[in-house]
């Protein structure tokens, strides 16, 4: 008895492939930033590691492909779901944040600060470039 599954050839094809190869690098990447982490005894979590990894490939490529695109838009458009844990730790851990309050606005203040610092430099050099 034959298979009814349809063949996968064609550009149907190459996109899932595309879109199997960027989960594949988002998760290998989340799973490399994880072990240099708890090799190297950083005090940061993995899978920042891994995003700062992906942007670091991403700039020597120049771009987004367009299979890692596919597979990032639904999880961006949901990224609120990834908060959730997040917000259960400001909540569990309520009272480390009251007594370090003081603290805890001064780290605040001063990386929202150079956030908008660096954001706004890296605007005004790539509106540099655009105009003529």
């Amino acid at each position: 008895m034959m298979s009814r599954l349809p063949e996968l050839r064609g550009p149907r094809a190459t996109r899932l492939a595309g879109w199997l190869a960027a989960a594949g690098l988002l998760v290998g990447l989340q799973w490399l930033g994880d072990a240099l982490v708890a090799f190297l005894d950083w005090p940061l979590p993995g899978s920042l590691l891994g995003l700062l990894l992906l942007l670091g490939l991403l700039a020597l490529r120049g771009g987004v492909p367009r299979g890692l695109d596919d597979v990032s838009a639904p999880l961006l458009r949901h990224l609120m779901l990834f908060l959730i844990p997040s917000v259960a730790a400001v909540g569990l851990y309520s009272h480390l944040l009251v007594e370090h309050a003081a603290l805890f606005v001064l780290a605040a203040t001063l990386v929202t600060a150079l956030t908008i610092a660096v954001t706004g430099w890296t605007l005004h050099r790539l509106m540099r470039r655009r105009l003529p």
